[in-house]
């Protein structure tokens, strides 16, 4: 425990090796010590020669434990990756005491594998039970003292904090030397370490004085106790820039893994677009656990699908009527049924009969009839929870835990529901919730149990909601424990018509809109952000929308990331438009991207297409977020991309490879004698072979990740094509005409039974070394 009564310092000597080209160093922290937050009363690193830094920081006992980071302070500030806040505990200690802290820079180039994405997914696997039992035992780093065993005058003691966010589930990461504090090279005397969060171990040993410098290295061990991967040479630790007297040493670096960078490969399908035997005219969130199937049998270890709020009538997934709440469409019916029947004992036998007669009537469909789905669903929810009661359902305890866990967002949605249909019924312009006749301050009186509304309209909302949750987390849970993650979609802006406008106005610039320019101008019809207002409050939308939106994800994908940097802002009574801000790019991507950077521990990914402003990639770099390379649109040689990013054949908002091949015969021309087979002439089609090269170029990227449409992965395969290729497109930006109905032509249970593919696109990613942890 933390005496802040007690008396004394403790001097700590933090050094550091990094090249810096102009400018200094700073140690900033939240205690008086590092500054209080601010980077100009920090204390500043000395450079001692070559790349070696370094700065003595005297620290009261009282204090406990202090955190701090580095940041390099030049013409262009640069940030170490926020892995996690470093701490040192001097908890204990006596006046006087000295620790010599021997810190490397943390890269965000390795950063991005502490994420949820890895670390709970692809390496974690859902940290199942049986794997924790033999991983490294988890223990907060703060309460890690030096204090427990005391310290002879003939050694030191040593504490080794690693990043290893590439470790196998069920493994483990030991630290072992030639000390015989460090086990002697003995495979039984390893040193254990404990996980102290988001890829970071740490354990201690005491050394004798006389064992300096220190050989050692870090191991992987399996579940047996075998050691699966080491570091390939030896480390040393040296004492040589350590003060006269110091007893305590930390050494902070990365695992230096033998095999090349970790890189992985992931398949895009909009959850609409899923087709299995269960589906109801549409893919449902359940439909994920057979895409899951599918990626475990072929290797692919990501799915990354479009935003899934709900967005009403409009099939456009990116005109959302709230940034929380769930579309009704995705929901499974008879897995309500099921929930009830298990429950609670309740005979759902004809509601049961009902959504089976649903699968049937609807599921034979090519394409995607939004609106008869929506009706559909609608009536058979109201169906079911007639059939259920209210009163049953408050009597679940989950439900009703839920509903009070998410009140903040659910009753200003469930009051937008009510009102917009009321508003629908007089006002000629209720698209616009600023001119409605109520405001969200009513909300409560909206969705107040004595509501006239209440049992007929708020209660189905809330019913609606919390199955589509408890739906849709079965199916993320379902992806973590197969070790494949979920990547999501963060659309740039939200209507105006929407939940979050209507709460919450002062967040949107409502008298413009956001657009792009352009002959002609394009705009888009919803609201620019006020960055100024959000960040009075510490963006505390954003951090509660991405909370929300981490229950289900590992990794998202933010919808024109340029947006995060300046806007094109266009008066909406007239009058062309301009790009806001117009200067001062990098201090405003860099304030906004890192107020949501931090609100999670996903992956994120930046849309960086368009007319990019230089300043955007460094940005994006510096805070480890990936941007993103479609091939056809770039020089296309994806096995030199730069690490952080997406690779990707194409997407949704473009012709699927097969497509535009036939619908730009030069481009694949030229894409073909650069990139495919020099010298000779381009195939019509493309033959299937050519398929196979271009997802083969993916898998062999030197991104970080690569992430193909579900369309060009089974284009590779003859057989399994589909019959037209202009019926896999997805969406045409500029038209609605044919947008935002595709299906998959086929189901996901038989591309399953396909062995012979899901055989040759395993060996294809395992020839890329695609997913190859050590």
């Amino acid at each position: 425990t933390v005496d802040h009564k007690a008396s004394g310092t403790v001097s700590v000597k933090i050094s550091l090796n990094y090249k810096v080209d102009g400018g200094v160093i700073v140690a900033v922290g939240p205690s008086n010590a590092f500054g209080n937050g601010d980077i100009h009363r920090a204390p500043k690193l000395q450079q001692k020669g070559g790349e070696r830094w370094e700065v003595t920081v005297k620290v009261p006992i009282s204090d406990g434990v202090v955190k701090y980071q580095y940041v390099v302070l030049s013409k262009v500030h640069r940030y170490e990756a926020r892995i996690a806040e470093r701490s040192i505990c001097v908890a204990g200690l006596s006046d006087g005491a000295k620790i010599d802290v021997q810190d490397a820079f943390r890269s965000p180039r390795l950063a991005v594998l502490a994420t949820s994405c890895f670390q709970r997914a692809i390496f974690g696997k859902g940290r199942q039970e049986q794997a924790v039992k033999t991983e490294n035992p988890s223990y907060p780093y703060e309460k890690i003292t030096w204090a427990h065993d005391p310290i002879g005058d003939d050694e030191l003691a040593v504490r080794f904090v690693v990043f290893a966010p590439r470790r196998e589930a069920g493994h483990s990461v030991w630290v072992t030397g030639k000390s015989s504090g460090l086990g002697a090279w003995d495979d039984s005397k390893r040193v254990p370490l404990v996980n102290i969060g988001n890829g970071l171990y740490a354990g201690q040993a005491k050394i004798p004085k006389k064992d300096f410098p220190a050989e050692y290295k870090y191991v992987f061990v399996d579940a047996d106790g075998k050691e699966v991967c080491k570091e390939k040479d030896n480390r040393k630790l040296s004492l040589d820039g350590a003060d006269p007297g110091t007893k305590y040493v930390v050494k902070d670096e990365a695992f230096n893994y033998p095999t090349s960078a970790f890189k992985t490969f992931g398949m895009a399908i909009p959850v609409s677009g899923i087709k299995t035997s269960d589906s109801t005219g549409i893919g449902e969130f359940l439909d994920l656990k057979k895409v899951v199937d599918w990626c475990s049998k072929t290797g692919m270890q990501l799915i990354q699908i479009l935003p899934i709020n709900d967005s009403g009538e409009d099939p456009s997934p990116y005109s959302a009527s709230s940034s929380f709440a769930l579309h009704p469409s995705y929901i499974r019916p008879l897995a309500i049924c099921e929930y009830y029947e298990k429950k609670f004992g309740l005979d759902m036998a004809g509601p049961s009969g009902w959504a089976r007669s649903l699968v049937d009537k609807l599921n034979d469909n090519w394409k995607i009839d939004h609106p008869r789905v929506l009706d559909e669903k609608r009536k058979i929810i109201e169906g079911i929870l007639n059939h259920v009661g209210v009163e049953k359902v408050f009597e679940d305890q989950d439900f009703k835990d839920w509903v009070a866990k998410n009140e903040g967002w659910l009753r200003n949605y469930a009051a937008f529901k009510v009102q917009l249909n009321k508003e629908k019924s007089f006002n000629n312009k209720w698209y616009d919730c600023t001119t409605w006749n109520k405001r969200a301050s009513e909300a409560g009186a909206l969705t107040s149990p004595t509501s006239p509304d209440y049992n007929t309209a708020v209660v189905p909302v809330y019913f609606v909601q919390y199955h589509l949750h408890t739906q849709l987390l079965e199916a993320s849970k379902y992806a973590e424990a197969h070790g494949v993650a979920l990547k999501g979609d963060l659309p740039i802006g939200v209507t105006r018509c929407s939940s979050d406008v209507w709460a919450e106005p002062n967040l949107f610039k409502l008298d413009r809109n956001a657009g792009a320019p352009g002959n002609p101008e394009q705009n888009w019809g919803f609201p620019p952000y006020n960055w100024d207002q959000m960040h009075r409050d510490g963006c505390s939308w954003w951090r509660r929308r991405l909370a929300h939106m981490e229950q289900y994800f590992h990794a998202y994908r933010i919808d024109h990331v340029l947006g995060f940097f300046r806007m094109w802002e266009i008066p909406v009574n007239g009058g062309g438009g301009q790009y806001v801000p117009n200067g001062g790019l990098r201090e405003q991507g860099l304030r906004n991207l890192r107020a949501i950077q931090t609100a999670s521990n996903m992956l994120i990914c930046g849309e960086d297409l368009g007319n990019v402003p230089p300043e955007v990639g460094p940005v994006l770099v510096e805070l480890g977020i990936c941007g993103l390379k479609i091939q056809r649109w770039c020089e296309g040689k994806t096995w030199e991309y730069p690490y952080l990013n997406v690779a990707a054949s194409s997407c949704h908002d473009c012709s699927p490879c097969r497509l535009w091949w036939n619908e730009n015969w030069g481009e694949a021309e030229s894409f073909f004698g650069r990139l495919v087979a020099q010298g000779q002439p381009c195939p019509g089609g493309p033959p299937d072979w050519v398929s196979q090269k271009i997802i083969k170029m993916h898998a062999d990227t030197s991104a970080l990740v690569s992430i193909c449409p579900v369309q060009d992965i089974i284009d590779q395969w003859g057989s399994l094509r589909s019959q037209n290729p202009k019926g896999d497109l997805i969406n045409k930006p500029g038209s609605t005409d044919g947008c935002w109905i595709w299906r998959m032509h086929k189901r996901m249970e038989d591309l399953c039974k396909e062995d012979k593919f899901s055989e040759f696109m395993r060996n294809v990613l395992r020839g890329s070394n695609c997913g190859k942890v050590y």
